[in-house]
């Protein structure tokens, strides 16, 4: 482990979003560590609405030295002026998956290093299939293909479960989940100059595919079988198929432990690859008056070292790929499919306006889904909302 240096009497503060118990454990033993290495003070700030909140220190001059970026907000945070620029050659930037680093880049300066990462995959259920007298094998590699098999597989769950009982596939209607499809074959749901551009020809002409996927009567909503998410939909057995994203693999394998399972890469969909990546980034605060030891910190936590006790304490995937081989991840069969995704995963990240566009999508898709308006004039409206709040925010 490299000389952190001394920073004693100085005290490091840290911005975050509560985590899973597992997760605050894990940094309190890392910070624990820090703190003997290079005898500064960690103090931690807890937010309970992290955007807003982080914004209003950052109008106030009271941000935290460092803080959690999340690879959607990294465009706005950098618009407002409130990370400062990392010198790349002090974080050993060779050694992380490239598109991770991309996206947390700005015209080639970097702002944050991602601390770990998530893909969506999907999950077959083996007991359904069994049960339903199918071969997981059968699952088409396409999504074209899939929604031609998809009733036919309905209709055998309906008979091993009985009518009504059980779904084929369960999906989102939110644009986090979405937007690889959206974006397939080079169609623009965000112009250039960051307005809503969902009703665009080719953007509609691919959302179609989940029109497509409700009219088989195979696929639903986790809400529309009575669960709150995918993997609880999963779990109690409610949907044989899921496409998911990694943090499910653990709870699967500790809360649902006799419900047996396959990973697989997500279908391709106009002969590409797709998914979606999601990414937390450390980055430091423009105003920070510690730079040296803000910078000790990324470097400390995003090392191979602290990452490595980071993923084993948490079950988050490395965003390294030197700790994804060391800590054996690349080695396990389901959760390398995740890691594999790296290549060809869509970054949950559109420009600054990205939450506001995602808010009008999640508002009228349902509208096209369940027939009570057209796709085209779905999506019209979707723009129309979103272009008028991205006007009043400016």
């Amino acid at each position: 482990q490299e000389d952190l240096g001394d920073f004693s009497g100085q005290t490091l503060k840290v911005g975050l979003w509560g985590g899973s118990d597992q997760e605050e454990k894990t940094l309190d033993a890392l910070i624990k560590k820090f703190e003997e290495k290079t005898h500064a003070t960690v103090e931690k700030k807890v937010y309970t609405d992290y955007n807003t909140q982080i914004q209003a220190d950052m109008v106030g001059r009271t941000a935290p030295d460092v803080y959690y970026v999340d690879m959607s907000m990294l465009p706005f945070f950098v618009e407002q002026g409130g990370l400062a620029e990392l010198d790349a050659s002090k974080f050993q930037t060779d050694k992380f998956y490239s598109s991770i680093i991309d996206a947390f880049s700005r015209d080639g300066k970097l702002y944050a290093v991602p601390k770990d990462f998530s893909t969506l995959a999907m999950y077959l259920n083996t007991g359904m299939f069994e049960k339903a007298g199918v071969s997981v094998d059968e699952v088409p590699d396409s999504f074209e293909e899939l929604l031609k098999w998809l009733p036919e597989f309905q209709a055998k769950l309906d008979k091993a479960y009985g009518p009504g009982k059980v779904k084929a596939i369960s999906y989102n209607q939110d644009l986090a989940r979405n937007l690889h499809i959206a974006e397939r074959g080079g169609a623009n749901p965000v112009t250039e100059d960051n307005r809503s551009n969902l009703q665009d020809n080719a953007v509609v002409e691919n959302l179609n595919f989940y029109k497509q996927l409700v009219d088989t009567g195979a696929a639903a909503t986790p809400k529309e079988v009575g669960t709150g998410w995918n993997g609880e939909a999963f779990g109690t057995e409610k949907v044989a198929i899921m496409d998911e994203g990694n943090w499910v693999y653990q709870l699967l394998k500790q809360q649902y432990s006799d419900v047996k399972f396959k990973v697989k890469e997500m279908p391709t969909y106009k002969g590409q690859k797709g998914s979606m990546m999601f990414s937390v980034g450390w980055g430091k605060y423009s105003g920070t008056k510690n730079s040296e030891l803000a910078d000790a910190w990324i470097r400390y936590i995003t090392g191979a070292e602290a990452m490595k006790e980071w993923v084993e304490g948490t079950g988050t995937l490395p965003s390294r790929q030197d700790v994804a081989e060391e800590a054996k991840i690349t080695g396990n069969q389901d959760l390398n499919m995740h890691i594999k995704a790296w290549e060809y995963a869509t970054p949950w990240q559109k420009g600054p306006s990205l939450s506001t566009i995602a808010n009008a999508y999640m508002n009228f898709l349902p509208k096209a889904l369940d027939g009570s308006e057209k796709l085209e004039d779905a999506m019209k409206h979707a723009d129309e909302q979103a272009n008028t709040d991205i006007d009043a925010g400016n």
